[in-house]
């Protein structure tokens, strides 16, 4: 991809692909995106592959693959290898991940509703006053509470 007949720096590429600069040089470390000419001001000169290959691997990433997958992905075809087959066992095993994680936030869900409840009905001033942070929060036995302790509520989640 050539704008002017030039090629594209850095910043043009992270712009089109999506991402950050700082992600783009990331993803040439970790082999992601292939190493680059440089001009003679020393800057990143990307090719004409470079825009649709960073947009592969941030579509890769949306559908849950890891970077390390992807690199293997985009390997196998390097060398000359059709990695479709991987990617369905990848998606086959993050779509039993997937479904195992749903059970596991419906659990979750059902403790928490529990909770709300039993606090609406029960919160009480005087006994949170006498606690060092929340009551009704340091009551709960995590253990029996059903709730992923190395989760968090509305954010993210990390195993």
């Amino acid at each position: 991809m050539r704008q002017n007949g030039k090629r594209l720096l850095v910043g043009q590429i992270a712009s089109l692909g999506g991402v950050k600069t700082d992600t783009l040089r990331f993803y040439e470390r970790a082999g992601l995106m292939p190493k680059t000419e440089r001009t003679a001001g020393g800057y990143r000169a990307y090719g004409p592959d470079a825009v649709e290959r960073l947009r592969f691997i941030r579509k890769a990433q949306a559908l849950g693959f890891s970077l390390d997958q992807v690199k293997r992905i985009l390997r196998l075809r390097q060398s000359g290898s059709l990695p479709c087959d991987y990617v369905i066992e990848l998606a086959e095993q993050r779509l039993k991940e997937t479904d195992q994680e749903l059970r596991r936030l419906k659990q979750f869900r059902a403790a928490l509703g529990r909770y709300v409840h039993h606090w609406k009905r029960t919160a009480n001033h005087d006994a949170c006053a006498a606690r060092q942070f929340c009551n009704l929060i340091e009551e709960i036995d995590v253990g029996a509470a059903s709730l992923p302790a190395k989760r968090r509520i509305g954010g993210a989640l990390k195993k």
